[in-house]
């Protein structure tokens, strides 16, 4: 009885301690690029969770990490919300590279039922390879 107290006790504290760990961009600081006919986009990872947009849209957007699915496959991406007056989200698939940050894909959409995300980009953008954000000094 004891032994199986004890059991669950540290099952159940494992599985918070892995619950805890898990999540998050796994990324800090600041990552700086062209995208498209955007020439300084800073991506600024504020923690594992929080990030800020400045450069892409007239005014900086606040966002944060979730993973994301392009094409069936699993990628991280960071989701931000456009303000008040004009209701959007936009969203970054990112893959983690030697020098920084590959960008995969630009999607938005408006708030509201039955709205999907669509390519904020023109494929120009994507046809010489990702653009790249690197990571600021």
């Amino acid at each position: 009885m004891m032994m199986s107290l004890m059991y669950r006790v540290c099952t159940t504290n494992l599985f918070f301690l892995l619950l805890a760990g898990c999540g998050g961009s796994g990324l800090e600081g600041e990552f700086v690029g062209s995208i498209g006919q955007k020439q300084e986009v800073i991506l600024r990872f504020i923690d594992s969770e929080k990030v800020e947009l400045r450069g892409y849209w007239g005014d900086p957007l606040s966002g944060h990490y979730e993973k994301s699915s392009m094409k069936g496959q699993s990628v991280d991406s960071v989701v931000f919300q456009g303000p008040e007056e004009k209701p959007f989200k936009l969203r970054i698939c990112y893959q983690k590279g030697k020098d920084g940050l590959e960008i995969l894909s630009i999607h938005s959409r408006m708030i509201g039922p039955g709205a999907r995300y669509i390519s904020t980009e023109p494929d120009s953008t994507f046809s010489n390879g990702f653009p790249r954000l690197v990571r600021s000094e």
